[in-house]
């Protein structure tokens, strides 16, 4: 999850997103983390396996230091969807992220961290010329362990559990 002083950052980023013309989901501040992987429908039998493969996976990374700078308009200025920040420094990311997807499957993603679900854009010009002059740089900290997270889906939207924590090397 993401540290208390840059999660205060990144809700301050998001009042700015709201107050641009467009309708948005923000995520909320205590679900806010970096993504790597969508692993998809898992069994509860599953969970034990894949949280074991996990720490293997995580054994052999050290913790190491991300920054979290630059907006991500996703997938396109023209189609936006998804407005996340990119995480800088993410070559070890990438490389647990390849790792859980060849030994468990699901989607891999580049690591990035949402911020908001658009679902309609009023003025797109406002909105990218808002976007454009956000100030995005959150800051750096170090990855100690890698979160498995269940996701639930509800009406009022997203509800994350950690299900298991894999400490680094």
């Amino acid at each position: 999850m993401l540290p208390p002083r840059l999660r205060g950052r990144a809700v301050e980023i998001q009042r700015k997103l709201f107050a641009l013309p467009m309708r948005c989901k923000l995520v909320e501040p205590q679900n806010l983390h970096i993504t790597l992987a969508f692993l998809g429908e898992v069994n509860e039998g599953k969970v034990k396996l894949f949280s074991k493969e996990l720490d293997e996976i995580c054994k052999s990374h050290a913790k190491f230091e991300v920054n979290i700078a630059e907006l991500k308009i996703i997938p396109s200025e023209s189609y936006i969807r998804v407005l996340a920040l990119d995480v800088q420094d993410k070559e070890v990311l990438e490389s647990i992220a390849a790792t859980i997807q060849k030994k468990l499957g699901g989607k891999s993603a580049p690591p990035h961290l949402t911020l908001a679900r658009v679902k309609r854009v009023d003025d797109r010009e406002k909105v990218l010329e808002g976007l454009h002059a956000l100030p995005a740089n959150l800051g750096s900290f170090t990855i100690d362990s890698i979160h498995l997270v269940q996701s639930r889906l509800l009406p009022t939207g997203p509800v994350y559990q950690i299900l298991h924590e894999s400490p680094l090397g």
